[in-house]
């Protein structure tokens, strides 16, 4: 079965359903490195804008085109909450297992065939998202689940001690004592375990 792209309003939940399926759409990601030479370190993941072309045809039915697209191409209107608030539209894009969550900033529309009294009866309508994420989602892309610390071993260190210095908290000893694959917690550290770097879990 053949699944049809749309477009979710999330403060709504209605769907809108293309007409027919792009042919084509591009995903772009953009890491930023700061430093130079072998300083460099990464800073975080930028989500690029999203930009995706739809086709619309009404030829058949000799109806309005833009009647059509319209659903879409209001959503870069924000939804005004009282006088002074104005809140943009959450919108998500997926088709198939591609999603995409953002706003719709700004869309195009090229009409391409029209009935003798000038109604567009076929447009390409192409909308661009600016991605919007969560707390959690921001944390990912900074990388904030990847970097993890890193522990020294010096000598008079207790797994208990390690976990309550870099996580605040002793009963997650094991957690380090896992992580790093020491099958024996209460005779660590021996003396080969000196100088050795520890993995602290997130």
């Amino acid at each position: 079965m053949v699944s049809k792209a749309q477009i979710t309003v999330l403060d709504t939940n209605e769907t809108i359903e293309v007409m027919f399926n792009p042919k084509e759409y591009t995903v772009s990601t953009l890491a930023t490195i700061t430093g130079e030479g072998s300083a460099l370190s990464f800073n975080k993941v930028n989500v690029a804008d999203f930009t995706v072309t739809l086709l619309f045809d009404t030829y058949e039915k000799q109806t309005d085109v833009r009647e059509k697209i319209e659903k879409i191409t209001s959503l870069v209107m924000p939804t005004v909450e009282g006088k002074e608030t104005k809140k943009p539209h959450i919108c998500l894009f997926s088709w198939g297992k591609f999603t995409y969550k953002g706003i719709i900033y700004k869309h195009d529309q090229k009409f391409t065939m029209f009935l003798p009294s000038g109604i567009p009866v076929r447009a390409e309508l192409t909308v661009t998202f600016k991605s919007v994420v969560t707390t959690e989602e921001d944390a990912k892309l900074k990388g904030a689940e990847a970097c993890r610390k890193l522990w020294t071993v010096k000598s008079g260190d207790r797994l208990d001690l390690i976990a309550d210095k870099a996580l605040m908290d002793v009963s997650l000893w094991r957690k380090i004592a896992d992580e790093n694959n020491i099958l024996n917690p209460r005779e660590f550290p021996k003396d080969d375990d000196i100088g050795r770097t520890l993995i602290i879990p997130d």
